[in-house]
């Protein structure tokens, strides 16, 4: 038997693991049957499109659909001198702004969270631009307001205009 993981670093979360072990018997698959139990399938849908998002290309550039806008988009661009940089600072995207729910919720969810996004957003990226090279990065710093999601292209001319 040989497994094959699009997702390498993921892992059941804390939380849910927990949950499982508790029930009597324990749930073997605790994430599975925790979907069945609580998550709506509507949410699974709005969860794949955070995780597989749409892009727009603009001016050489590829964005978060749900992040871009020209004006955005124009503003960096006075303020920055690479592509790569304006591409970074619109598709940056800070994991605690997803979710209003802060009720107990392990710094690890939230870094788990962010990791997954990257994983998927690589994923994603390479699906819709097999010819294009990008750099997905994730970051947790004293700078930063949590974990937070970012790409840019990777290329040999990336300055803006060119």
């Amino acid at each position: 038997m040989i497994e094959r993981d699009p997702l390498p670093k993921w892992s059941v979360p804390y939380a849910i693991n927990k949950w499982g072990g508790e029930c009597l018997p324990p749930i073997e698959k605790a994430w599975l049957s925790h979907l069945n139990y609580f998550v709506h399938p509507d949410a699974v849908v709005a969860a794949a499109r955070l995780l597989l998002p749409k892009f727009v290309e603009y001016e050489g550039g590829v964005f978060l659909e749900h992040n871009f806008t020209v004006e955005r988009y124009l503003e960096w661009t006075t303020r920055l001198a690479e592509l790569s940089e304006v591409e970074n600072m619109l598709n940056h995207q800070h994991v605690y702004d997803l979710f209003a729910v802060t009720d107990d919720i392990s710094d690890d969810s939230y870094q788990g969270i962010a990791n997954l996004m990257a994983e998927t957003i690589n994923i994603a990226l390479r699906v819709c631009y097999p010819n294009r090279q990008f750099r997905v990065i994730v970051s947790n710093t004293d700078e930063d307001y949590g974990p937070t999601v970012s790409f840019y292209s990777i290329s040999s001319s990336s300055d803006i205009g060119t």
